[in-house]
């Protein structure tokens, strides 16, 4: 089973009010026996800390050496962390090194978490898809046509990203994307097959596709798992931690839908995943208590109240 620990990992200094409320609803709905907040450099201040600074069972834990010690890589993850410099691309092997080594339910910073895993955490590990116009598989391919056909899901996808209730015309043609891996919520017991099998991928890549983009993230995942459920990681689909997927995810923040989160949620779902990219695309500023106070219309507000609402 995979222990009841959750972790979460911030590679600056200041922690961001909307990580905070990612750490505070999971809290509130998981339930966990540990929280750990792995950092490099944070600084215990700011709107961010003051939401989980009071938080039962919260480890702020320095990155040390030691998270990629006994990896099985030969030293490998260790050696790319300290090379690499995109915060992004370091948590996508420290996220695989902590969970490899302590077991437990890995988070992004850009999540709402909405209900607890449950039957998930008697798996051996679990990851979620989410649909996407370019997949791992498509930068192996020649065929004219499926660059084509992608450059058709873009641009349908903006357009559904834009225009009113367009997560309602996703949704009737999500069929057509491709069902990828995204590696932004993970599960594992200490010592998952899977993850060995990532960081024995690693080790086949030529050394200038390690430090490419993506390369040690959802694309890694996607690779070894080729997204689809085994014997040590289940895949789930993309209602459970993607409701909206990429792009899509820009209806959380638009006006008069705060009283439809019945639609913009499903059944199996979990984790909202936000995808702090719309901040720069669609909103031109950062997520703030100040900016949900502004736009008290929006999902993403309605969901915000419901977390603070259950701060204890």
């Amino acid at each position: 089973m995979i222990p009841n620990r959750l972790i979460f990992i911030w590679l600056g200094p200041k922690f961001p009010w909307s990580g905070g409320l990612a750490i505070r609803s999971a809290y509130n709905i998981q339930k966990p026996t540990s929280i750990w907040l792995v950092h490099e450099g944070l600084r215990q201040d700011g709107d961010g800390w003051e939401l989980i600074k009071d938080i039962p069972g919260l480890e702020v834990i320095p990155v040390s050496d030691s998270h990629f010690e006994g990896l099985g890589d030969d030293g490998l993850c260790g050696k790319l962390f300290h090379t690499l410099t995109a915060p992004a691309s370091r948590a996508n092997l420290l996220r695989l090194a902590l969970l490899f080594k302590y077991g437990g339910v890995y988070l992004d910073t850009d999540i709402i978490m909405v209900k607890p895993f449950e039957q998930l955490m008697e798996q051996k590990g679990f990851v979620g898809t989410e649909p996407v116009a370019l997949p791992a598989s498509l930068f192996g391919s020649i065929n004219p046509f499926r660059w084509i056909f992608c450059g058709l899901q873009f641009a349908f996808r903006e357009f559904c990203a834009r225009v009113p209730r367009g997560y309602g015309l996703f949704r009737a043609f999500e069929g057509l994307f491709s069902a990828a891996v995204n590696n932004a919520v993970i599960g594992s017991e200490p010592g998952n097959e899977t993850i060995t099998k990532a960081f024995e991928f690693i080790k086949t890549m030529p050394e200038e596709e390690r430090l490419k983009r993506f390369r040690l993230g959802t694309r890694l995942l996607q690779n070894v798992t080729r997204n689809k459920s085994s014997d040590s990681m289940q895949v789930v689909p993309a209602p459970y931690f993607y409701p909206l997927g990429p792009e899509i995810s820009a209806h959380w923040f638009k006006k008069n839908t705060h009283r439809r989160l019945n639609r913009l949620l499903r059944p199996e779902t979990c984790v909202v995943h936000w995808y702090n990219s719309v901040e720069g695309r669609f909103l031109k500023t950062k997520l703030s208590r100040q900016w949900v106070e502004d736009h008290p219309d929006t999902a993403f507000s309605e969901l915000s109240r419901l977390t603070l609402n259950e701060k204890t």
